[in-house]
């Protein structure tokens, strides 16, 4: 027998998790869709699909009518997706500014060494990258020209990002963990064999 979502839902407020966990099965495809396509992004779609159902889970208590679950979810997908594009456009806003000040300041001046060439040329993004290519976020591109290329200090970097100290040391090793993925996957697909990056950045841990 099909159970209603009103019934699964009176069954979580009472205690039930398996109850929200077939609402989660029934719905997470919906949701996840609608996600897609207020994003265009298949990763933010599944991270953002879980932050929706956390809310819901959190949130149950409010919902006044159980068998309008689905609609109010959707409600739920659609504020949380507003909020993700808001937040990409203060790191798009802050990425923008952060390169007007280097341009000002005028950065790329000097001529860079050889080792710093090419790690600026895998943090920009050479060209032909595909998609099965390890790349950079922008925040991970952001982070990496704060602290390795600018040297700038962490509090001033984190600040430029908007993110706490642990959430920017977060961010920074996984762009290190990316970006060395990218150069060893150009070292090892080049006729000259493994060749080995000066100045290469550890992964920094916080």
């Amino acid at each position: 027998m099909n159970v209603q979502d009103g019934t699964l839902v009176i069954g979580t407020l009472n205690g039930d998790r398996s109850a929200f966990a077939e609402l989660y099965d029934r719905r997470a495809r919906l949701i996840r869709a609608v996600c897609y396509d207020q994003t265009h992004d298949l990763q933010a779609a599944a991270e953002l699909t879980q932050e929706v159902f956390l809310r819901a889970y959190r949130d149950l208590r409010r919902l006044h009518s159980p068998d309008k679950f689905a609609i109010w979810l959707v409600g739920i997908a659609r504020q949380v997706c507003r909020e993700w594009r808001r937040k990409r456009g203060r790191e798009r806003r802050a990425m923008a500014v952060f390169s007007e000040k280097l341009a000002a300041r005028d950065q790329w001046a000097a001529p860079p060494d050889g080792s710093l060439l090419e790690l600026r040329e895998a943090i920009a993004g050479p060209a032909g990258e595909g998609k099965d290519r390890p790349s950079l976020t922008e925040k991970e591109r952001l982070a990496l020209h704060a602290f390795y290329l600018q040297g700038r200090d962490t509090e001033e970097a984190r600040g430029v990002l908007g993110l706490s100290r642990s959430g920017f040391y977060r961010v920074l090793s996984s762009a290190c963990k990316r970006l060395r993925e990218m150069l060893e996957g150009d070292s090892n697909g080049g006729a000259e064999g493994p060749r080995r990056v000066a100045g290469r950045p550890r992964e920094v841990r916080p």
